[in-house]
């Protein structure tokens, strides 16, 4: 007797419980054969990386460089796009709506996978879920002056001036809780002082304003800061990391002035949708994996200032917890808030 009922497709009666089982125990199979199958064609069209940031700054070089290295190992194109806004937020919703299909990348750094989440009131995406690839690389933050709108040779002037006139001295941000915005705001209190804070769409734009005259001073990557710091119209006072970066030999570190509280690089890390299946996340890891092994790609990094570095995939998910505890303590700690 069978345990076949009256739901039973009606090609199915009659069948034996053995012959049901083989029958379904052959699914799986199939379906596991299609996926490999699918992750052995992967990638069989451009893959696009999405740059939480316009155009300009330390994150698009940094992405340009990655894509480049990457496309290679990939035999396909990697186009970067831009979708500034929001502190990264815009770009974040975007990879969380994408197929999870490993055809969409994100550049992601603190903003989205630590700070957003409690700076705005409604995030639309859990960057817990992300998936992650590789990490692309340490920025340093630079503190920039334009000596003409800030007349100060260092840090020390700056905190003096900034003290003499409490709320006149402009600075310009990445946006709203960017992680430019929140350096700037520990060093502040840090330093017992209070500035009057500008946001931007990005870093390009804050670097125009900045040139101009019309921000006194800014925190940004180290890419865009070296460029503009060799022009000589405007001045670097210090950097976030514990050492000194080779371009900027002669720019102390706050840690060598005192704020051990800023030795905080921005780091960048190559994330895919949640649920991006296993065998296009191992396509998409080693392939990244032998891009950050490259002697040339590190070369490269290093003449951008930025440092090469890596995070084994097991060793991420503590890692992004800690960043989590780390800035989500800096936003409070800050009062910072966004819509």
């Amino acid at each position: 007797m069978t345990d076949i009922d009256s739901t039973t497709p009606r090609g199915a009666r009659g069948m034996s419980r053995r012959t049901l089982l083989r029958a379904g125990a052959a699914i799986p199979a199939v379906a596991l054969s299609a996926r490999t199958a699918w992750a052995a064609d992967f990638p069989s069209r451009p893959v696009h990386l999405i740059v939480p940031f316009p155009a300009g700054g330390s994150s698009d070089s940094l992405a340009r460089i990655a894509a480049a290295a990457l496309s290679s190992q990939l035999g396909q194109s990697v186009v970067v796009e831009n979708r500034g806004g929001a502190g990264g937020n815009i770009a974040a919703d975007y990879l969380a709506r994408s197929p999870a299909d490993g055809y969409t990348l994100l550049e992601a750094g603190q903003g989205i996978m630590a700070i957003n989440r409690v700076l705005y009131k409604h995030v639309s995406y859990d960057s817990r879920k992300f998936e992650y690839v590789g990490m692309m690389g340490d920025n340093a933050n630079v503190l920039l002056v334009n000596p003409k709108a800030l007349p100060v040779n260092s840090v020390a002037e700056l905190v003096q001036m900034a003290k003499a006139e409490p709320g006149k001295i402009t600075f310009g941000s990445n946006g709203i809780g960017s992680l430019s915005h929140l350096t700037a705001e520990v060093f502040q209190t840090a330093a017992g002082i209070k500035c009057l804070h500008v946001p931007y769409r990005g870093a390009a734009p804050m670097a125009t304003d900045l040139r101009a005259g019309r921000i006194a001073f800014c925190f940004t990557g180290s890419t865009l800061a070296v460029s503009l710091a060799a022009t000589g119209a405007l001045r670097a006072l210090a950097v976030t990391t514990s050492q000194r970066i080779d371009q900027l030999k002669d720019v102390p570190t706050f840690v060598e002035l005192g704020y051990p509280m800023l030795d905080a690089p921005s780091w960048w890390a190559l994330m895919a949708p949640p649920g991006t299946p296993a065998p296009v996340l191992a396509v998409l890891r080693n392939a990244f994996a032998k891009v950050a092994a490259q002697p040339s790609y590190q070369q490269t990094l290093r003449k951008q200032a930025t440092l090469p570095v890596t995070l084994p995939v097991d060793k991420a998910a503590a890692f992004f917890a800690h960043q989590r505890q780390v800035w989500e303590q800096a936003v409070k700690s800050s009062g910072a808030t966004a819509a």
